[in-house]
C-alpha cells in the first residue's frame, strides 16, 4: 500500500503528481485516488482489474457497513474479503435487484457461492472491486450443505 489522496472532486488532478507536498515526494505507484463528495463520504473507484485482491486499498468495515444504497454513497458487499461495489450492477442482476440490496454494507460469501462459481466472480466481479476488508461478519449462520446420502450402516460411498 501506498499513500491516500483525498481531495473534493473538484480538486483530483489540480497538482502533479511529484511535487513536493509538505517535504514530502510521492510517484504514481504510491498514491491510491479517492474522492470525497460534498457530504465528506469518501468515493471509492473500481481499481484495475489485474491488481491481486492482496494489493486492493483497505475499507474499514464500518464504512462498508454505511454503504447499503446508492443514497448513502453506493451499495457495497463483501465475498471473501473483498469489497465489491454493486450500485450500477444491482440493475442488470440475473437474480433481481433486491438480492443484492438485502446484502448491503454486509458481508456475503457463503450466499454468494452457493448461486455463483469462479467465472461469474471473474466475469462480473472483477470490475466491480474497490477494496478489500477484514472483521465484517455474515449476520446469518451458513446451513449445512449436505445431507447424508447413503445406507445407514454403510461406510463406504
Amino acid at each position: 500500500m501506498g499513500w491516500l489522496k483525498l481531495g473534493n472532486r473538484s480538486e483530483i488532478g489540480q497538482k502533479a503528481l511529484g511535487e513536493p507536498y509538505g517535504g514530502l515526494k510521492a510517484a504514481t505507484e504510491d498514491i491510491e485516488t479517492v474522492s470525497v463528495d460534498d457530504s465528506g463520504r469518501i468515493d471509492y473507484p473500481p481499481v484495475d482489474t489485474s491488481l491481486p485482491d492482496s494489493q486492493l486499498p483497505f475499507i474499514s468495515p464500518e464504512a462498508i457497513m454505511e454503504r447499503k444504497s446508492k443514497e448513502d454513497g453506493g451499495l457495497l458487499i463483501v465475498v471473501d474479503k473483498v469489497v465489491y461495489d454493486c450500485t450500477q450492477f444491482i440493475k442488470e442482476h440475473p437474480g433481481g435487484e433486491q438480492i443484492i440490496k438485502s446484502f448491503g454494507g454486509a458481508e456475503c460469501s457463503w450466499q454468494f457461492w452457493r448461486f455463483h462459481g469462479p467465472k461469474e466472480l471473474a466475469e462480473f466481479g472483477k470490475p466491480l472491486r474497490v477494496g478489500r476488508t477484514e472483521g465484517l461478519s455474515n449476520k446469518f449462520k451458513e446451513p449445512s450443505k449436505y445431507v447424508g446420502l447413503r445406507r445407514l450402516g454403510a461406510d463406504e460411498w
